[in-house]
């Protein structure tokens, strides 16, 4: 192990689910089952839970009929060990921040875990050894993994302080002083990332699929049952990553479906430095023309 990762403290390992309120839970399962290829799992009334793959969920569906859109509340991220767990605990308190439990549906689905809201209000969840299934879902048109949330912020700078100087996660690259991409311990180029908004809301959640065709099917399958595609095919400069979003907003925030999302090496991983890049589309997709190609966003 380097020096760098001897030396630094450790942030959360990767996301695992993400909770969002809905309008219309049988209809918001249907959806993820179908555009998304998610299996359910458990259900009742009040919630469902949804898996990509061998955890034990990605989406946690929760029935809100009183809201006419959906409404992302909570993300939960797994961490490697109970020594880094009480270090993130113990970062939290001495920034000021209220620590509280997981949800009741999560704490039997875990070993330890706490809870902390963001500046935004976003509760986090963060715990160790999230329950796995045996086997992965038998559905071949399916995510391997959720990779990150993308999340807009009219606290930008209070965000980024709060996801890097408190929970350790480490900056890949920014685009101007606009948009920033974190990521954790499972190096991903980002597990997450920020955009300067003038308001705050989770704009959109990545799933890997297994290839670019089935990328291609889900595009298909969203054409088909004429889902909006929020921004057609992209080819992302900084993670390396082909996709396209899809957004029902009674379902969920926009869904990105890719393929080929970079993954540093470990030595990458405590060594790459952040690039800045000019805020220009082609730094967000390099299918760009020009400067002013701003259209598809």
């Amino acid at each position: 192990m380097t020096t760098e990762a001897t030396a630094r403290r450790r942030g959360p390992y990767g996301m695992e689910y993400a909770r969002i309120e809905v309008p219309d839970l049988a209809a918001s399962i249907e959806f993820l089952q179908y555009h998304v290829g998610l299996q359910l799992e458990q259900h009742d009334d009040e919630y469902a839970f949804l898996r990509a793959d061998l955890e034990h969920h990605s989406i946690e569906l929760v029935a809100a009929p009183q809201r006419t859109e959906s409404w992302t509340t909570a993300v939960g991220f797994s961490v490697e060990n109970d020594a880094v767990l009480d270090d993130l605990r113990e970062r939290v308190t001495a920034a000021g921040h209220e620590v509280f439990e997981l949800a009741d549906r999560v704490k039997g689905l875990v070993q330890r875990g706490f809870a902390v809201r963001d500046p935004n209000g976003l509760i986090v969840e963060l715990f160790t050894e999230f329950q796995e299934y045996a086997e992965p879902p038998l559905i071949e048109l399916r995510p391997l993994d959720l990779v990150h949330p993308f999340l807009a912020t009219d606290k930008y700078d209070e965000t980024l302080a709060f996801y890097t100087k408190v929970l350790g996660f480490l900056e890949s690259d920014h685009v101007g002083d606009v948009t920033v991409f974190l990521r954790s311990e499972d190096r991903y180029h980002h597990s997450l990332a920020i955009q300067r908004n003038n308001e705050f809301y989770v704009a959109h959640l990545c799933f890997m699929m297994k290839s670019f065709d089935h990328v291609m099917r889900g595009r298909a399958r969203a054409q088909y049952k004429q889902v909006p595609i929020a921004s057609d095919l992209v080819n992302h400069s900084a993670s390396t990553s082909i996709a396209f979003y899809m957004h029902d907003t009674r379902h969920g925030p926009r869904y990105e479906l890719c393929d080929r999302h970079r993954v540093f090496t470990p030595e990458e991983h405590e060594t790459h430095r952040a690039r800045r890049m000019a805020v220009d589309p082609r730094n967000i997709d390099v299918w760009r023309p020009a400067a002013d190609d701003w259209a598809r966003f």
